[in-house]
């Protein structure tokens, strides 16, 4: 269910302003803070709403997610997103909104997640990459999916992403998390025991998305 041009345009003007005001608050803080962190979570949502202190408590851990980020979103805004941190790792949540809020194909989309991978290889040579598979989506029929939030985007897009991820980490030296198949439910589709709005993880589904990266220390 594709969002109309207006709807885009909409949803476009609303990511941008709650974007702006997350960013100012990194740019502050940037200029306030010497960070000890040695490892960093960036991306989308998914990474924002993702409370480390709760979920992964043994890690040194600094949270710089945007809700709403693309790739290019990343990119233009690196270095207030990654400050004067000097991580040992890094985890990245990002590609989902691409397809939405770009309009990208799924080739484009992997295209811009390997640019972003490149550019904090490139930044940190001796840092160790992870990244953090899309999750799934409700079905279209489903109460609780929203249009606005999900803007179209589908199971099977998501997934093209992951397994082309998946392939490239094999030989960039990136480990690749899956999170997608231990959110889904027997359908396929995300589990709405995982969700409240369904697209974005509530308790429970981040319990498992922390579980895989536990997993992958």
């Amino acid at each position: 269910m594709k969002l109309t041009h207006q709807e885009l345009k909409g949803l476009q003007q609303m990511i941008e302003k709650t974007s702006s005001k997350v960013l100012n608050t990194y740019s502050k803080d940037n200029q306030v803070n010497s960070f000890n962190q040695d490892v960093i979570f960036i991306g989308d949502s998914m990474i924002e709403f993702f409370n480390l202190k709760g979920y992964l408590p043994t890690l040194n851990a600094l949270n710089r997610g945007v809700a709403g980020a693309t790739t290019k979103f990343i990119l233009d805004n690196l270095d207030v997103i990654l400050g004067n941190i000097n991580p040992k790792s890094i985890y990245l949540s990002i590609g989902s909104n691409d397809l939405v809020l770009l309009e990208s194909r799924v080739s484009n989309a992997f295209d811009s997640i390997t640019k972003v991978l490149e550019a904090l290889s490139f930044r940190f040579p001796s840092a160790k990459l992870y990244y953090l598979s899309t999750t799934p989506v409700v079905s279209t029929g489903h109460p609780l999916y929203k249009k606005i939030y999900i803007g179209g985007r589908t199971n099977g897009e998501l997934k093209s992403i992951n397994y082309k991820v998946m392939s490239y980490a094999k030989s960039s030296d990136i480990t690749y998390i899956h999170q997608f198949d231990d959110l889904l439910d027997s359908k396929g589709y995300l589990n709405t025991n995982y969700t409240y709005d369904g697209i974005h993880l509530n308790q429970k589904g981040y319990e498992v998305y922390a579980k895989n990266i536990l997993n992958n220390l």
